[in-house]
């Protein structure tokens, strides 16, 4: 047997799907626009391969796609002819169990069964990053952050993955919180490994987080760093643009809108998010972003009965309704709200439950029924976690709440939640001191109104 990058046995037949191994283990690691060639060439190069298959399929399942279901079980079915042909280590034979478990709907189960391979190989990347990809489309971040804590210390600086280790480990951190611990890890992750586009992004999260945009602006600038990305290249420009956003640059934040983070009309739900959340809290800011709904709405129609995963029905739904499609984003929270109740995973189950009372809200919201925008969202807001994605992501669900009780009404429960929002990031953050100077402006309005109501009508003038 050959051994892989890490110095962990791999059951190919010839050096030359080892090398184009190494080199799929590397993109992916970096997010690479070439990791799907490069594992290609492995399976040209040893058709057998049946690690290459399994995790092919899982890089399927990630996509959240329902039309590549099918796909990633042919790839299952591909993995098990190839291990009937050939030795295959029994961490090869665990990849696969994972690979079927998330097929039949337990994709924490595969998550599991990942993480106990890194018990006994603890550098084997290819088990870190999926069960990492797994564990935040859950929303398992005390898990997620487990695991970079117990594999870390088995990467020194020497090993060849060690800064994309470093960048889950940042993300890891900075998700639970640990903004110091994480932006250290993040910084040192590219010091390391400079195509680290994940390390880079996980600093950008610390700087959100933090209130420190200037100093997120002067980070992201530059995209030279990530030109070798895929897809996730226009998410790092969706994050630059949340920082001129908060700067109120927004005719910057379009440019950044049209020129990157829809520069590629697709409609992976990465990429619809990254839109839709965008031209969300555009439309929170007053700004006219035009017919660009319209591009996002029209892909998001047509997965409005996917299924796969309750963030992306989330961001259809915000595609939908900023386009008027409101009948539509109602049959996605009737499908959340249905799927909350019979669904066969569990973890749909869960992250349904908050998903169809965010969803439901957002309708509500866009009927202009604030009051009951404002009871949903936050009903739904203690549970989101469940649905994935980042604190940066789901923001815009609180920001919609806080929009919903300004509109309706409920100033004190805004001023509050706006006051601490502000607090955490440092007292810099545009969204909350715009609306929280509105609230101080309208309230000294009621109260010059009272004072002049109560005045005896003689003295009046």
């Amino acid at each position: 047997m050959f051994e892989d990058l890490s110095g962990d046995r791999i059951s190919v037949a010839n050096d030359a799907a080892r090398l184009a191994w190494n080199d799929t283990l590397e993109a992916l690691m970096a997010h690479a626009a070439a990791t799907p060639e490069h594992l290609a060439r492995t399976l040209d190069a040893d058709p057998d391969f049946a690690l290459a298959h399994a995790a092919k399929g899982l890089m399927l399942l990630s996509l959240a796609r329902a039309e590549l279901t099918a796909s990633a079980g042919a790839c299952l079915k591909a993995a098990r002819i190839a291990m009937a042909s050939r030795q295959v280590t029994m961490r090869e034979t665990q990849v696969v169990e994972a690979l079927d478990l998330w097929l039949a709907d337990k994709p924490r189960l595969a998550a599991l069964k990942l993480e106990s391979i890194l018990e006994t190989h603890p550098r084997d990347v290819l088990a870190l990053k999926l069960s990492h990809a797994i564990r935040f489309m859950l929303g398992d971040q005390s898990e997620m952050l487990a695991t970079l804590e117990k594999v870390t210390p088995h990467f020194d600086d020497g090993h060849p993955l060690a800064g994309y280790v470093a960048g889950c480990h940042a993300f890891a951190l900075e998700e639970r919180g640990f903004y110091a611990e994480a932006e250290g890890k993040g910084r040192r992750a590219v010091e390391l490994a400079p195509r680290d586009a994940w390390g880079r992004h996980a600093v950008a999260h610390v700087l959100e987080m933090t209130g420190r945009v200037d100093e997120g602006i002067a980070w992201l600038d530059d995209g030279r760093h990530w030109a070798h990305a895929n897809n996730f290249r226009f998410h790092m420009v969706w994050h630059l643009a949340l920082f001129r956003l908060e700067r109120g640059q927004t005719r910057e934040v379009l440019r950044l809108y049209d020129e990157g983070v829809r520069a590629e009309q697709t409609d992976d739900y990465r990429d619809i998010a990254n839109g839709a959340a965008l031209l969300a809290r555009l439309n929170y800011a007053g700004v006219d972003v035009g017919a660009r709904w319209e591009e996002l709405a029209d892909r998001a129609g047509r997965r409005v009965a996917d299924g796969r995963l309750v963030f992306a029905d989330l961001h259809y739904a915000v595609a939908l309704l900023g386009a008027g499609r409101d009948d539509m984003a109602q049959t996605i929270a009737t499908h959340l709200a249905q799927d909350s109740l019979a669904h066969r995973s569990v973890e749909r189950r869960e992250a349904s439950r908050s998903g169809a009372l965010a969803a439901y809200g957002l309708v509500a919201f866009q009927a202009g029924d604030y009051c009951e925008a404002a009871r949903l969202l936050g009903a739904a807001r203690g549970g989101l976690v469940a649905v994935g994605g980042s604190h940066a992501q789901r923001d815009l669900f609180e920001q919609a709440y806080i929009e919903s009780l300004v509109r309706a009404g409920a100033h004190d429960r805004a001023a509050h939640i706006l006051t601490e929002r502000l607090s955490r990031r440092g007292g810099d953050n545009l969204f909350a001191s715009r609306r929280l100077a509105r609230l101080r402006i309208g309230e000294t309005g009621r109260v010059a109104a009272l004072a002049v109501a109560a005045t005896p009508l003689a003295l009046a003038h």
